[in-house]
């Protein structure tokens, strides 16, 4: 492949995923000439976990960021997928989103917030990784330090438990009985027919998320802080309505 080739291949991976040149140009440098710029992960578990980590990214980072959803850029790769995150404040709601937590309700039994039977499986100096039990599942979170996790971890936590409810991804390598039945009962997203037969389109837009700035505006006014309860949010242009599928999805 020429250097031009090359250089031209790392600006679309750039474009794509929103990765520093350096970072693109050696994950371009990585990949065989015939094979997309953008890996699809090889498991399915992989593409059902990713798809779920996007809806609680666009549940969660509703407020004002500098980049989409307050992550900087994406490194995908066939088994897993890497998130770095602008600042502590954007850690802060994604955390939120993501560790799963029981959740007492005011009528009615509680429920299971965020990743259901998702655990920290290992600490970084500036990050963590997460899976979920018994999966080949792998979501790596990078952002400010390694102290500022530990921070919002703990607050998180605390948060949660003096509300009476129970922070699950602290009990371990083991599912809790309250994780255990909400699966049991087929209650996460992911047994959804209709989202499972269509995880590969937040999946593949989690891992080409640096494409947002091309697509969307932030905005932010008194008006939409009332009607969407935080603030920010994305005004998509008009573009084309096509019907995609998804092996055409996962190129580049």
């Amino acid at each position: 492949m020429s250097a031009t080739q090359s250089s031209s291949r790392a600006r679309t991976y750039a474009l794509y995923t929103g990765t520093p040149r350096q970072v693109a140009c050696e994950a371009v440098a990585a990949v065989q000439p015939d094979a997309p710029l953008i890996p699809a992960p090889a498991q399915h578990a992989q593409l059902l976990l990713e798809s779920e980590v996007f809806y609680w990214v666009l549940n969660t980072q509703r407020h004002f960021f500098e980049y989409p959803f307050g992550i900087r850029y994406v490194q995908p790769t066939s088994e897993g997928v890497r998130l770095h995150l602008e600042s502590n404040a954007s850690l802060d709601s994604l955390l939120r989103g993501l560790l799963p937590c029981r959740s007492p309700m005011r009528v009615g039994r509680d429920e299971i917030y965020g990743l259901n039977g998702v655990r920290i499986c290992a600490r970084t100096d500036r990050g963590i990784e997460l899976r979920r039990l018994g999966q080949p599942t792998r979501i790596q979170l990078t952002g400010p330090s390694r102290r500022a996790f530990q921070k919002a971890e703990a607050a998180l936590a605390q948060q949660i438990q003096s509300n009476g409810g129970e922070a699950c991804w602290l009990a371990g390598d083991t599912w809790t009985p309250y994780e255990k039945q909400w699966d049991t009962e087929r209650q996460p997203l992911i047994y959804e027919k209709i989202w499972r037969d269509a995880a590969w389109l937040p999946s593949g837009l989690l891992r080409r998320l640096g494409l947002l700035h091309t697509v969307a505006v932030p905005r932010s006014s008194p008006a939409t802080s009332r009607a969407w309860g935080s603030g920010g949010f994305c005004s998509l242009s008009t573009i084309p309505r096509q019907p995609c599928a998804a092996p055409s999805w996962c190129r580049p």
